[in-house]
């Protein structure tokens, strides 16, 4: 009881402190949170792109041939080890993707949020690059961290496997202590 305590004390602190102590955790009563844990840290901005994998994935599933938001979270939910993201945040995250002032999906009604019905194609700027959330910012919840803006405390280093506070431009950073 104690560990899940200290879990959800970690989930929902504005600080990502705990995250990593109770994602390297392996406890034989909850066998999960760790794996869990692990990969919430992982959903925020990267280092090198400032997309979360779920973030990345979703474009990625458009450039390769899905077509509409339902096929796109088939092939975003199909490359999970473990189910992580519902359809409801995927179609969030991809209605954030086509709003965006620098959009990297063209959605179908445009003036309408993203759901199952939506038709979805790769933008220019998709073709191009992964947009960096200096290119359009985020305001996004993880936990109980907000991220806002352009310039984040936080972000994931794929390198370290560990979440970093970026210095200076995005790719210097300095590892979180444990």
């Amino acid at each position: 009881m104690q560990f899940a305590t200290c879990a959800w004390a970690a989930f929902r602190s504005p600080a990502t402190d705990g995250l990593r102590a109770i994602a390297s955790n392996r406890s034989s009563e909850l066998r999960v949170p760790g794996e869990a844990f692990d990969r919430l840290g992982r959903e925020y901005p990267a280092v090198h792109d400032g997309l979360s994998p779920s973030e990345r994935r979703i474009p990625a599933a458009v450039s390769d041939g899905a077509t509409d938001a339902e096929s796109t979270f088939a092939r975003v939910t199909a490359c999970q080890t473990r189910p992580f993201l519902g359809d409801s945040w995927c179609f969030a995250m991809t209605d954030r993707m086509a709003h965006a002032p620098v959009p990297l999906l063209q959605a179908e009604p445009s003036d309408r949020p993203v759901g199952i019905g939506t038709g979805l194609r790769p933008t220019d700027t998709e073709a191009r690059v992964f947009a960096d959330t200096t290119l359009n910012g985020i305001d996004r919840w993880i936990g109980g961290v907000h991220l806002r803006g352009r310039h984040l405390p936080w972000r994931w280093d794929d390198g370290t496997e560990t979440l970093v506070r970026p210095r200076g431009r995005v790719s210097r950073h300095t590892p979180l202590p444990p």
